[in-house]
């Protein structure tokens, strides 16, 4: 056989490769089409059904019937194309009539399945429609990252002190989804949050800790306080202003005299969050302390300055009109800025 023979057999071969590739994947796609169109009509009127579900509450048996009569894949793709836009008392009726077909178990053995794209849609279904005590917080450690931010969503709505616990631990995850899931869902539990994000605040420093001031500021406890005041002294920048704003939230008289030396700070934004503070705190007599950082380089510590100042009512005040005839243009344009903001952007525009 010689090369040209051989160059001309492996073309051939990889034609035939080619074709067959072609037809499996024109082959697929006209099945899906198929498959698409036959249910077309009943998939349109089982939405219909979900939706009146949804609105009144009250599920008819020809709506059970119609729903049940669908293929599973149908029913999970229904309830989780509805499930984002719903809330409330909207959600619960899903809820309920999701356990009357019979789509609890199925979005189980979903979230327990080998395939992540399973697991993930069988978590986010068991979410909104109740269910998975026994499957989901095992997918807390799953390997894929979209399926844990699912399972912490599922916890922050289901939670109990085990899970809480096991929420607050993982604050420092630092992968592709973060610890902001981790946050929000922290911060929808609420106050159960308290006592034991307050032991993990005593325990740790740096990094480690500033997911876990974030959320300590949306739930303001004086159970945070030695912590806070602790963490003011952090070797990190971005910590130390976290601290202060957390400290600021739960206010003490310790506080307000740890906050007046944070304004001194190296970095400006610790500068800006502890003047920040001292005006939520509402602590007039910090004016004289605040007022020399209106003449700040750095335009967040001037803005959050004047706007502490302002908070602070008539001896803040006072500063500010003092500040429109300083010799330093930095301040003057600050005080000028503040004092002309309506009550509700002065408001907004605080440090929070």
């Amino acid at each position: 056989m010689t090369p040209r023979d051989v160059v001309e057999a492996a073309l051939i071969g990889e034609g035939v490769i080619l074709f067959l590739s072609l037809l499996i994947l024109f082959g697929h796609a006209w099945t899906a089409a198929r498959r698409e169109e036959r249910w077309r009509v009943p998939l349109e009127r089982g939405r219909m059904a979900i939706l009146d579900v949804v609105r009144t509450g009250r599920p008819t048996k020809a709506d059970e019937q119609l729903l049940r009569g669908l293929p599973v894949r149908l029913q999970v793709r229904l309830f989780t194309e509805i499930v984002p836009s719903i809330t409330g008392q909207s959600r619960d009726h899903l809820a309920r009539l999701a356990q009357q077909i019979g789509l609890v178990p199925v979005a189980e053995r979903m979230a327990a399945a080998r395939d992540w794209r399973d697991r993930l849609h069988g978590v986010r279904l068991l979410a909104a429609v109740g269910g998975g005590a026994h499957v989901v917080p095992a997918l807390l450690d799953d390997p894929d990252p979209a399926v844990r931010a699912e399972a912490v969503e599922w916890a922050g709505s289901h939670p109990t002190p085990e899970l809480i616990e096991r929420l607050v631990r993982l604050l420092p995850r630092t992968d592709r989804y973060g610890s902001f899931v981790v946050r929000d869902s922290l911060l929808r539990v609420g106050v159960e949050v308290v006592p034991p994000l307050a032991r993990y605040l005593e325990k740790h420093n740096g990094r480690n800790a500033e997911p876990a001031l974030d959320v300590a500021a949306g739930i303001p406890d004086v159970r945070f306080a030695p912590a806070a005041l602790r963490l003011c002294r952090d070797p990190l920048p971005h910590v130390r202003a976290r601290a202060a704003a957390l400290a600021g939230a739960v206010g003490s008289e310790e506080a307000v005299g740890v906050l007046q030396t944070l304004v001194a700070d190296d970095d400006a934004e610790v500068r800006a969050a502890a003047a920040a503070a001292l005006g939520r705190l509402g602590h007039w007599p910090s004016a004289t302390v605040i007022a020399p950082l209106l003449r700040d380089r750095a335009w967040i510590v001037r803005s959050q300055s004047a706007l502490a100042l302002r908070a602070l009512g008539s001896p803040g005040l006072l500063y500010l009109r003092k500040g429109l005839s300083d010799e330093d243009a930095f301040a003057a344009d600050i005080a000028r800025q503040v004092l002309d903001l309506p009550d509700t952007s002065a408001e907004r525009e605080r440090w929070t």
